[in-house]
């Protein structure tokens, strides 16, 4: 029987999330149940290795203490309405932090993400922005991303401050003229009133989730950038505790890498989880789509849909199309009677049954993956779950998982026609 006190919803009055941190910690982030594909036993050992081997190894971004921002530095962000401008990975995780934050009813103040330079989107974001004095929090890796670059210009045209930078380390009292150009703008437009933050020179943007990149706008939003980075750091030493702990993880990487394909769906039956979903596409999507030096090519393109509403629009075609991917259906381990609801409890209950039953009609592999509840904590444990995945299968096919040199490509194209 599940613990209620580990149900987290708007629904009546529940035990808030932080009085339940520690024992909710204390077990794994998910369940995994597997269906059509399931792994045999030498393969799932052979995958308990490898984490550990990635474990030992610890890269960088799994060196999860070194990213963690200085608490002086970080009583510097702002707290209050925020305008966060970043693509991919300086965004990403961030909106899927504040999504769990709001559902767990931490109450995470006003914080909008702009990654879009339609002008209908970016005017009405704008537009919020200076009626509620946003403050601006700029995320580029590089300092020289064009598009929030030109996202940024817009914004002091409004009058808008730019009062938090993270981006690489700036070794230096370097000359503006010597800056990375979204460095050099913001010192400018801020006159040096604003705290800059970096990201570790070796994590990429799409591994840097619990740097200043999750921390800080979790700060801004009044909520303890420490749920995300605590909580990695635990469920890492916890992995590392003993094959038990590590057994859901190398069971779902076994199935993976027995059930390669051209496409791999997150089918995601709860809303809570699509910010999540898109975070995990950019992690494996950028990571594992390579050329070798041979000339082949690998990856997997990974869509994210929505349950139930995808059961009318997309159902159809991973029934009785091509058998070319793979399915993992996403959820909550919520009572299935919908007890949490309240007097919703039959669409929750509803919920549950609509997933099973897709699961039970897939005929392609299948994985069901129930995380534990909707807290932070357990976020964080399934992004570096995700993390450990991309790395292990990248080992598996001999390919680096870092860099994307495929994308550089466009950015060159792009600014020369800026």
């Amino acid at each position: 029987m599940r613990d209620p006190k580990l149900q987290q919803s708007r629904f009546g009055s529940r035990t808030p999330w932080l009085d339940a941190a520690a024992p909710d910690e204390s077990r794994p982030p998910y369940r995994i149940e597997l269906g059509a594909g399931a792994p045999d036993e030498a393969a799932v050992a052979g995958c308990d290795r490898a984490i550990v081997e990635l474990l030992d190894a610890r890269p960088p971004w799994l060196d999860i203490e070194a990213g963690i921002v200085d608490e002086e530095q970080l009583r510097g962000v702002p707290v209050g309405p925020t305008l966060l401008l970043g693509f991919g990975g300086s965004a990403l995780g961030a909106r899927a932090a504040l999504e769990f934050a709001e559902v767990a009813e931490l109450r995470p103040g006003p914080l909008r993400v702009l990654d879009a330079v339609d002008p209908w989107v970016v005017g009405d974001t704008l537009d919020w922005a200076a009626a509620c004095n946003a403050k601006l929090m700029v995320v580029s890796k590089s300092g020289n991303t064009i598009e929030v670059l030109r996202l940024l210009d817009a914004c002091l045209s409004r009058g808008l401050e730019p009062l938090t930078l993270i981006s690489d380390p700036i070794a230096g009292p370097e000359r503006d003229a010597a800056l990375p150009p979204i460095v050099a703008r913001v010192r400018e437009a801020s006159a040096g009133q604003h705290v800059e933050l970096a990201i570790p020179a070796q994590v990429g943007g799409r591994w840097s989730v619990f740097t200043a990149v999750g921390q800080a706008p979790l700060k801004a939003a009044n909520v303890d950038p420490r749920l995300l980075t605590h909580a990695a750091i635990h469920e890492r030493d916890r992995l590392a505790s003993g094959a038990p702990a590590r057994e859901g993880l190398a069971r779902s990487l076994a199935w993976r890498l027995a059930n390669p394909a051209p496409y791999s769906i997150l089918w995601c039956y709860s809303e809570v989880l699509m910010h999540w979903g898109a975070w995990t596409q950019q992690l494996e999507c950028e990571s594992l789509g390579r050329e070798r030096d041979d000339g082949s090519r690998v990856g997997e393109l990974v869509c994210t849909l929505r349950g139930p509403a995808d059961q009318h629009s997309v159902a159809q075609l991973l029934l009785d199309g091509p058998a070319r991917g793979r399915v993992t259906f996403v959820d909550f381990d919520d009572d299935p009677a919908g007890s949490y609801a309240g007097d919703l409890a039959e669409l929750a209950r509803l919920r549950v049954i609509e997933r099973e039953a897709s699961a039970e009609s897939m005929t392609l592999p299948t994985r069901t993956l129930l995380a534990r509840d909707r807290s932070p904590a357990t976020l964080a444990a399934l992004m570096l779950h995700g993390m450990i995945e991309t790395a292990v299968t990248a080992e598996n096919w001999s390919i680096d998982p870092y860099g994307q040199p495929a994308v550089e490509k466009i950015k060159r194209g792009i600014r020369a026609r800026s």
